[in-house]
């Protein structure tokens, strides 16, 4: 049995023990890992993800009424509230839920009150994007129990609205959109001005890590939206320059070298590293292709540093695992993903030359005792997004 089936069944399980029927549905959405193209997505720019065999799965139920109740299983907790009386407060996971619902309303959908049981097994704080699974899983099957149709681009613009106005964290449309419509196999050239995602086969004999380094990344806390300001910072100097620039993703460097006095050192550096990872992000497209397995650890090393120096979202004992990683036999290459601070690196390697077990463990023996919680180590497996999942359906 799968992870995909086994969370499914467990779901439905779950929800018929908590509240005393069957659900109508049960929609697993996936994490992402995120290959090269960071920080790019809210400066409109190019990604390169693919969704993960680790989800977060929605168990719902129509009801006759307009309430909603949701049950946060893994973290033993109800939330409620009724579509014509919204509550004055609500709990931080509920926050995701709430925008969705609101959100889907003020687009002009007609919905009925939901019961939703959430459970899955992406770690929380792991850079996965296990929010974004959770607000695509719980749209998903809103739009499926209502008879709905919502088009990728606009089911991902309103989940972005629920991180905007309700999480407060201005979020790009990566996550949600890998979630939503990666294939399996395959990583998602997202472009994301247009929104429009266009597939690119995996290198064969490459597998792809995982790397959990037992450092939670709490994003709300970080400095995730002064690195957006500084962003548009860099876009309105650039402008006068060059009035084309609407985003960072429309500056070569070339322009931002010319105006480092004008930009400032730090915003100079911010937008360094936008239009550098804009470049990496095709250039690891062409090394895929010709699976040049050196090209890509010399992009993937290039990124992880730019993230370190130029974003400075990293932390020293991230880049140690870096460094780390790169001395390991069989390892292609290694870097950050995710928003930073924390999180969980990915790491490419030979698959048949790396020894994953062995590799675990050592990576344990050398880090554990110096982060928070247990690092981990997964093997991903590409897989489809919550639209193509069949899921459960009574």
């Amino acid at each position: 049995m799968t992870d995909e089936s086994r969370l499914l069944k467990e779901s439905v399980e779950l929800f018929e023990r908590r509240l005393s029927r069957k659900p109508d549905i049960a929609i697993a959405a996936p994490g992402r890992a995120n290959i090269i193209g960071e920080h790019t997505d809210y400066n409109d720019g190019h990604v390169l993800p693919i969704a993960i065999d680790l989800y977060i799965v929605a168990a719902a139920a129509n009801r006759s009424d307009s309430i909603f109740r949701f049950r946060a299983e893994d973290l033993d907790e109800w939330f409620e509230f009724d579509l014509h009386k919204l509550p004055d407060r609500w709990p931080t996971w509920a926050a995701y839920l709430l925008g969705i619902v609101i959100e889907l309303g003020k687009e002009g959908f007609s919905i009925s009150g939901k019961d939703i049981l959430i459970h899955g097994n992406i770690p929380i704080g792991s850079g996965l994007s296990s929010s974004a699974a959770l607000e695509i899983s719980t749209a998903t099957a809103i739009e499926r129990l209502d008879g709905f149709a919502i088009d990728d681009a606009r089911l991902v613009n309103i989940c972005r609205r629920a991180d905007h106005n309700y999480v407060g964290i201005k979020s790009g449309p990566m996550d949600q959109f890998a979630s939503r419509a990666c294939r399996a196999g395959h990583a998602g050239l997202l472009d994301c001005r247009s929104l429009e995602m266009t597939d690119h086969r995996l290198p064969e004999g490459v597998d792809f890590l995982s790397i959990y380094s037992g450092i939670p990344r709490q994003l709300a806390d970080s400095e995730y939206n002064e690195r957006q300001g500084s962003c548009r910072k860099a876009v309105e100097t650039l402008r006068k320059a060059d009035p084309e620039i609407k985003a960072l993703r429309d500056a070569n460097l070339e322009l931002v070298e010319s105006m480092k006095n004008e930009l400032g050192e730090l915003v100079y550096r911010r937008a360094r590293h936008v239009t550098t990872e804009q470049l990496r992000v095709f250039e690891l497209v062409e090394a895929f292709q010709s699976v040049d397995l050196s090209r890509m650890g010399q992009i993937l090393l290039e990124g992880h540093r730019s993230l370190s120096e130029d974003y400075e979202v990293s932390l020293p004992i991230l880049d140690e695992m870096v460094e780390w990683l790169y001395r390991r036999p069989g390892v292609v290459g290694a870097r950050l993903t995710g928003a930073g601070f924390g999180g969980s690196l990915i790491c490419l390697a030979k698959a048949d030359e790396l020894d994953r077990e062995k590799l675990k463990v050592e990576f344990a023996s050398r880090f554990a005792e110096r982060t928070p919680e247990p690092p981990q180590v997964w093997r991903l497996a590409s897989v489809d997004g919550a639209k193509y999942q069949v899921g459960y359906s009574r």
